[in-house]
């Protein structure tokens, strides 16, 4: 078989090898989970933690527009059985296992080696922050989910059902918005009406079940977390997002680059469409764009097709380098934790802290108490600060001799991309 015959993914075997890509994935994805205990990474993972289980007592903020409706969901579920931290990795195993399975299938179809699919998808499965993503509580893992499912319906030439796929990633993450933008013209090539009509389906269908559930019928305008004014994170240089290319996709990005005049031309441009989309963002300073190497994990699913073409150029000794690497970073990555989630586990001592951290909140049991609620606690009441991007406007608030210094843990930073953390612990008076 060559690269322009495709090779079926309804034979027996082929589905069988699928089956295996999924469990053995599942299966080093579950180690991760139990490695990692109680860290989630980013606090993020944490905020989103604690909105899913806010949800299990108010429903309709399954719908909310940050916490997005599919992460919420399946996290409230975890909960909702007992399960914690670790439960949520092994939900994000399944949902990773299950995109690189579908990459793999994807691949196969678009007319891929059997051999050099394989490599692909295991190196994007050692991605540094596919793997960071996978042990967190965030979005970027189920929304290229949706771009893996997407590719492979594509690939069978179902091009409306690929369509509306795209469309419901818009549930899992806004910046689904950047597949929408690579779709548009290939469904339009295609004359798939049907298709360029399915990509507003799961957003007009969120905002409906949003209104009927607030009745707000601005539900997702007027909720919507990140306004088109200036983000409060600021901006950053046009290069910003092509330098974190190899920080978010490690050793994948070599064959990558190397495949994309062979690869399926959709998946090129949706790379080419996030990378960009998030450019703008972040160079113009809007919709709360932080510049930040998980936002790439998205179009890993796009990058591991196009691989699967460029290894065909990728021989000899350059294929187990490659995957030394990926494994060597996909293992820090494992291991690496931020001076902030240091510093913030020190500090979550006991429980009953008033806190805006979420990582705090998280490890003291998930009962949060944010300070914005200070003119209500009695005196006694311990509240801690913490150094963040987002400012401390609800600690600001606070008269200062209502406040008894009681301690601070300072974390300096151990990696040249870290910022010095500082947290503090007072008494209210």
């Amino acid at each position: 078989m060559n690269a322009a015959t495709p090779r079926g993914t309804d034979e027996p075997g082929t589905r069988l090898m699928d089956l295996a890509v999924f469990a053995a994935a599942f299966a080093v994805y579950t180690g991760l989970a139990f490695a990692t205990g109680e860290y989630l990474s980013e606090a993020d993972s944490d905020a989103r933690f604690l909105g899913a289980k806010w949800a299990l007592d108010h429903p309709s903020f399954l719908l909310d527009p940050w916490h997005k409706p599919v992460m919420t969901t399946l996290m409230a579920g975890v909960i909702l059985f007992g399960g914690a931290a670790v439960g949520v990795k092994l939900v994000q195993a399944a949902l990773a296992a299950a995109a690189l399975a579908l990459v793999r299938a994807a691949a196969l179809r678009f007319g891929a080696k059997e051999r050099e699919a394989l490599l692909a998808v295991a190196i994007a499965g050692l991605a540094p922050f596919w793997v960071r993503g996978v042990a967190s509580g965030l979005t970027e893992i189920s929304c290229a989910l949706f771009l893996a499912a997407a590719l492979y319906l594509w690939s069978r030439e179902k091009f409306a059902w690929s369509a509306l796929a795209t469309s419901f990633a818009f549930l899992a993450r806004f910046d689904a918005i950047f597949f929408w933008i690579a779709w548009t013209p290939f469904l339009i090539r295609k004359r798939s009406w049907a298709g360029l009509a399915c990509l507003p389906v799961a957003p007009l269908l969120w905002h409906l079940a949003g209104w009927a559930a607030t009745g707000n019928a601005q539900f997702l305008f007027a909720q919507q977390p990140h306004p088109w004014g200036a983000s409060h994170y600021g901006s950053g240089p046009w290069w910003t997002f092509f330098a974190l290319l190899p920080v978010a996709a490690g050793a994948l990005l070599v064959p990558a680059a190397c495949g994309v005049k062979r690869a399926p031309p959709i998946t090129p441009a949706v790379c080419a469409s996030v990378v960009a989309g998030h450019t703008i963002l972040w160079t113009v300073g809007i919709l709360g764009s932080y510049g930040m190497p998980r936002y790439l994990v998205t179009m890993i699913p796009a990058l591991a097709v196009c691989a699967a073409f460029g290894f065909e150029s990728v021989r000899g000794l350059a294929r187990p380098a490659l995957l030394a690497v990926a494994i060597g970073c996909a293992g820090f990555a494992a291991w690496y934790r931020p001076n902030s989630y240091l510093g913030a586990r020190q500090l979550a001592t006991g429980r009953g802290l008033m806190t805006d951290h979420s990582t705090i909140a998280r490890i003291q049991g998930g009962d949060w108490v944010r300070i914005d609620q200070w003119q209500s606690a009695p005196a006694g009441t311990l509240l801690t600060w913490a150094t963040s991007p987002g400012g401390n406007e609800s600690f600001d608030s606070i008269p200062r001799e209502r406040l008894q210094f009681e301690g601070s843990i300072v974390m300096p930073p151990e990696w040249p991309w870290e910022k010095p953390w500082e947290g503090r612990i007072y008494r209210l008076k």
